[in-house]
């Protein structure tokens, strides 16, 4: 039987005429075998697929032979019909894809992340601009490009934006983006024997770019420091474009070592500073027009509002505008956003009450990863690193024994997780305490400092 997409789709019309006949109901034959198709013919086995589970198996038990027979007849090859669901196609074509990528499978190129809608001020024209140079002329200009500034001000959007502008202007061009915890992860998999050591090594050393996010992770990470070094050299030594994200300067890396603070030193330190309150209108109007939104429908009042009190990161300022809609779609529905409503819908964050218990979570978090030897960054982030992962508990923890904040609320501090991922690391935390005399100790600790 020919494997081309065309004739395989006619010779299954023939078949399903044939089945149609002998089958004779209307109702069951387009119950079971609606939207059928062969899938791919492998030796003397023909792979069908239907729509699902409860098709697959009544088509097993009942008309299996009918399939059989028609296939003979249409094809006088004595072929062998094997049924599966559209699900489990797909669940088949998920784990190829996943063995050909055995490593940073989580790590992909975001398509929304562009020069095109990066809103450019004076606070980020350099480090656009570099960027933007970087992606056009790979490894000669500016090797490692090193953008640094705080959380949340558009560091990742960049290197997102230099991913795809080589991606759509040079196809040919291996691009590979992670972060830094995600390279913490493999290198430990790797280096535990979970994974292959060289072909980790030799994966990364494969492709012609790499994009690495919030390289500060790896101070203290001595084993995967030396394993990062030599794949830095290798890429700068062969010219091969290399962009690095950080929260500060190369300098300002205490702990990490020198050989690799210097060479971070060689390429172009860039930095992005706190948005200003004409970007933070843009960045605005860009997001009303992105969801669905008529700018005409906000105030411009409100719109410099929230860009005056939320400026610190585009993070921030983020969070308030999906706020304010929130606000105004399930609390007080209002065709026009005026400044009024929009104080109305912020006031929370930033109440004196509020702004109180910010300081005392951040104190909090700041104590907990001062403890751990590690940043707030980590402690606020996903990484599921062991250390990381506790410490991130301890915190949740503490923040709600010591200042009896809601889960909810703790789940927005930490990225948005549901209520039920916060109580359960609390639970956790609270249940180890009773049989852990060392962590009874570290929260004693911890809250001394806090006190």
């Amino acid at each position: 039987m020919t494997n081309t997409l065309s004739e395989l789709s006619n010779i299954w019309k023939k078949v399903l005429e044939e089945i149609k006949i002998v089958i004779n109901d209307k109702v069951t034959f387009d119950s079971f075998f609606s939207d059928s198709y062969i899938d791919r013919v492998e030796s003397k086995k023909v792979y069908i697929v239907v729509s699902s589970a409860l098709s697959k198996t009544l088509i097993n038990a009942k008309y299996l032979d009918v399939v059989n027979s028609a296939l003979e007849k249409i094809t006088q090859t004595n072929y062998q019909a094997i049924i599966i669901s559209s699900k489990e196609l797909n669940t088949t074509k998920t784990s190829k894809i996943a063995a050909e990528v055995p490593f940073f499978q989580n790590s992909k190129l975001n398509p929304d992340l562009t020069f095109d809608n990066f809103i450019v001020g004076q606070s980020n024209k350099e480090a656009y601009t570099a960027s933007l140079s970087v992606a056009s002329v790979l490894g000669t200009l500016y090797n490692p490009l090193f953008i640094y500034g705080d959380s949340g001000i558009g560091k990742t959007h960049l290197l997102h934006s230099i991913g795809n502008y080589i991606k759509k202007t040079n196809p040919g061009i291996k691009v590979l983006l992670f972060d830094t915890d995600s390279f913490i992860d493999e290198y430990t998999k790797a280096a535990r024997g979970e994974s292959d050591f060289n072909k980790f090594k030799a994966y990364i050393a494969d492709f012609d770019v790499i994009l690495v996010d919030d390289i500060q992770f790896l101070v203290g990470k001595k084993k995967t420091e030396e394993t990062f070094f030599v794949i830095f050299k290798l890429f700068h030594d062969s010219k091969r474009q290399i962009v690095i994200t950080c929260d500060r300067l190369p300098n300002e890396l205490n702990g990490l070592e020198n050989r690799l603070i210097t060479r971070f030193n060689t390429g172009l330190p860039e930095r992005i500073g706190k948005p200003e309150v004409n970007v933070c209108v843009d960045f605005l109007k860009n997001k009303i027009v992105k969801s669905g939104l008529e700018i005409s429908h906000f105030s411009e009042e409100s719109l410099i509002f929230l860009s005056e009190k939320f400026n610190n990161s585009i993070r921030e300022l983020q969070g308030a505008f999906n706020k304010l809609l929130s606000y105004t779609i399930n609390f007080k529905p209002t065709e026009y956003i005026d400044l009024r409503t929009t104080m109305e819908a912020v006031a929370d964050l930033l109440g004196v009450n509020d702004a109180s218990n910010e300081v005392s979570e951040r104190k909090i978090i700041n104590s907990v990863a001062s403890y751990f030897n590690l940043t707030p960054d980590q402690i606020l982030g996903n990484s599921h690193v062991k250390q990381i992962s506790q410490a991130r508990h301890i915190a949740m923890f503490l923040i709600r024994d010591v200042l009896d904040v809601p889960y909810k609320k703790i789940g927005s501090i930490f990225g948005g997780k549901d209520h039920s991922t916060v109580m359960s690391a609390i639970s956790k935390v609270d249940k180890m305490l009773k049989t852990e005399q060392n962590l009874k100790l570290i929260i004693k600790d911890i809250k001394a400092k806090i006190s």
